[in-house]
Order: C-alpha cells, then structure tokens, then sequence
C-alpha cells in the first residue's frame, strides 16, 4: 500500500497559504475599516423637526472615526428632543452617518397656563419649536389640577377619551377633523365639540365615538351642505340611531335609515 506523501503535503501548503490569505484580508478590512472617517450626516423622516436642530443632537464631528462612534448614545440623544418619538442611527459606509427618526405629531392644542401641544397619545410637546404652523382643535375644559408636563403623557380620562374623538375623527374623515375648531371636556360629564364654521356646538356624550362619528358625517353631507351652518343651533349625538338638531325654527329629530 503506497501513500502519496507530496499530494498530501501539497494540501497541507494550499491550506495554510488559504488562511494566510484570509488572515491577511480580514487584516486589510479591518485596518481600511479603523481608517474611515464620517464625512456626511444625513437626516431622514423629519417634517416638524429642523435638520439642524437634529444634527445638533447628534454631536459628531465631521473627521471622526466612523467605528468611534457610539451609536446609541447618538440614538438617546436624538430621542431626548420631545418631538422625537423614535430615532435609528446607522452607519452608511464608507462615510457616512444616517439618522431617521419618527416624529411625533401634534394632534390637538391646550390653553392652560401655558399653550402646549397633545399628541395622540397624549404625551405634552413644546408649543412652538420650528417654523411648522399647526391648524389644531383646541381642547378646553381641562382642570387646572390635570399636570401637563412636557414629555409626559396626560393620564385623565376625559382628555384621553377626547383625543380618542380626535384620533378616529382624523383617521376615518380627515375634512371632518378639520372642520372642529374646539372640543370642550367635563369632567366625567359630555365632550362637546364646536365646528369652526359657525360655531355650532355638537354634543357629543361620551363612548361609540365611531357610531357616532358616521351618523354625524351622514348628516353633515346630506344636510348642512345644503342648508348651511347659519341657522343650525345644535347638534346631539348622544342618543343611539338618532341625531337631534335644533335649528332656529323648531327642533328636529332624524332617525338612522
């Protein structure tokens, strides 16, 4: 039995020289990596936000090293800002640094000792930061005692079920949400809501938000269109499969077909 001892040893020299030549490129990447430099810092998925205010954030300086860079401590940085409610930051080889973020957006106004923003969650934001203008419902009524503290989320239940109004209102009929100019709470009593056109107060009651959110937008297209806003006194949707208005004539009760 014969043994072939150079093909074997050929083998053994091939194999040693395929790891020297992965040794060696695993060397050369990480040296070519440990040399690159953050030449660029992009912004994404910013509307409210200015880039600058981001990148002010961010904190890196322009010549860095790319894998210096702590990725999420920039991340925590970017998302101390309080319309910031989600940010991922990444590295973009060869230079550059990537910074997406999801914003919070203002869905409502509050007039309190200071005016602030709520968003849908109904966590508190700064009233101005940017040169964004929000057209926003106001809501009224909220007890003095209720804590609005920036960043923080309102727990009272009557402002949560009136964001819940506006949330489902803006959702179902964005053209619905905009014709609200003011919902007014009560604590533990009805949410009222006031059009913007005419000031018509709309009682809204409480529960069935998006019941009654159809019944209203049935109405409001198949009705006040035609007859305007200018004689319309009010609207009561706290009833189940009915509206009850009053125009300046006499009142009115319309039952769902």
């Amino acid at each position: 039995m014969s043994v072939n001892v150079k093909g074997s040893r050929d083998k053994k020299i091939a194999v040693m020289l395929l790891g020297l030549l992965l040794l060696g490129l695993i060397i050369s990447a990480n040296l070519w990596k440990s040399s690159l430099r953050v030449k660029t810092i992009t912004v994404e998925g910013n509307r409210i936000v200015e880039t600058n205010e981001i990148l002010q954030l961010v904190q890196i300086q322009r010549g860095s090293l790319m894998y210096a860079v702590d990725l999420t401590a920039l991340q925590r940085n970017v998302e101390s800002h309080h319309y910031i409610k989600s940010a991922t930051v990444e590295r973009d080889l060869p230079s550059t640094i990537k910074v997406t973020v999801g914003e919070r957006k203002p869905i409502a106004l509050v007039n309190g000792p200071e005016m602030v923003y709520l968003d849908d969650e109904g966590v508190v934001l700064p009233h101005s930061i940017s040169k964004a203008l929000f057209d926003l419902p106001l809501i009224s009524g909220i007890p003095g005692s209720v804590p609005l503290k920036l960043g923080s989320a309102v727990e009272q239940e009557d402002v949560l079920e009136a964001l819940e109004v506006l949330r489902t209102m803006k959702l179902v009929n964005r053209e619905q949400y905009y014709q609200v100019s003011e919902l007014q709470v009560r604590t533990g009593g009805d949410l009222i809501l006031y059009t913007a056109e005419g000031g018509v107060p709309i009682i809204f009651g409480r529960g069935a938000v998006a019941d009654k959110l159809l019944r209203l937008e049935a109405f409001w297209n198949n009705i006040v269109r035609d007859r305007g806003t200018q004689n319309l006194q009010y609207v009561d949707l706290r009833y189940e499969d009915q509206i009850v208005v009053r125009w300046k004539s006499a009142p009115t009760t319309m039952k769902n077909s």
